[in-house]
């Protein structure tokens, strides 16, 4: 099973717009280095063929940039811009296509797909929670997530369809997506204690901005004391963003050992 991390920024991307900070300035300065982030985007290499973690709406730049062959599978984490709504940009994607794309997704992304995308030509496959599905020789399963603070903190662990973490296993190697979060269910704690590898939301990473007035998200040393009890043997971070205005380097050398800062391009075999 191989990973791609096509994106590795946060919702706004780096270099941020309208942003004079050290890190977009850099950025701009210099577009082919590290510290130049598009929005969350995985590709998932299995037997037999390959699907994407999230739909990024830089997918188009993306896609030609990483030279993507044709693709007819996404896994949905959840129906935020920056993790989903990509989908406006395959409609030439899908002219190119032999069949429809199946967007996988849980009960809340799929209401806001037919809101928002009717007009393409998808197939919608509501994944259930904790329930395995398998896809080019990955066993895939849903696991359950608070990310909405204001829409699902008072909704018990066992009804939640709104936001999924993904576990992905494949020839022994487990492998946990966490997309956005700020609390985790025990049923998805036991899932994904002791993987391979945790690829855990980083947008606020060693940052407390905006800790109380967005609450969608863990912060700051949160982040680091929940992720270093997981028990990985590897974790990296997606949706690194520039608001603790750390570069690319800057920001690896402050992460404890067997963290690791991905770039847009990482590449990441996992064999057992």
């Amino acid at each position: 099973m191989k990973f791609t991390i096509i994106g590795s920024g946060a919702w706004e991307g780096i270099p941020a717009p309208f942003c004079s900070c050290d890190v977009c300035s850099l950025a701009i300065k210099e577009p082919r280095s590290k510290n130049n982030r598009t929005r969350p985007q995985f590709l998932i290499e299995g037997t037999g063929g390959n699907f994407l973690l999230e739909t990024s709406p830089d997918i188009r730049i993306q896609s030609t940039a990483f030279n993507a062959t044709p693709i007819t599978d996404f896994f949905v984490s959840h129906w935020h811009f920056d993790h989903m709504y990509g989908l406006h940009e395959l409609l030439s994607w899908m002219k190119r296509l032999s069949q429809k794309p199946t967007i996988h997704c849980s009960t809340g992304t799929k209401e806001v797909i037919e809101k928002e995308f009717g007009y393409l030509p998808l197939k919608v496959n509501v994944l259930e929670p904790l329930k395995p599905f398998t896809i080019f020789g990955v066993v895939i399963t849903p696991l359950p997530m608070y990310h909405m603070f204001n829409r699902d903190n008072e909704v018990p662990e066992e009804l939640l369809r709104n936001s999924y973490a993904y576990l992905l296993e494949s020839a022994g190697v487990k492998v946990a997506y966490l997309g956005d979060y700020y609390r985790v269910p025990q049923a998805t704690l036991q899932k994904i204690q002791n993987a391979d590898a945790i690829i855990a939301d980083g947008t606020y990473l060693l940052t407390e901005k905006y800790k109380d007035s967005k609450p969608n998200h863990m912060h700051g040393e949160d982040i680091l004391r929940f992720t270093s009890g997981l028990g990985a043997k590897t974790v990296y971070y997606h949706s690194i963003s520039h608001l603790t205005c750390k570069t690319h380097e800057e920001f690896q050398k402050a992460m404890p050992t067997s963290h690791v800062i991905p770039y847009d391009g990482m590449e990441v075999s996992f064999l057992k």
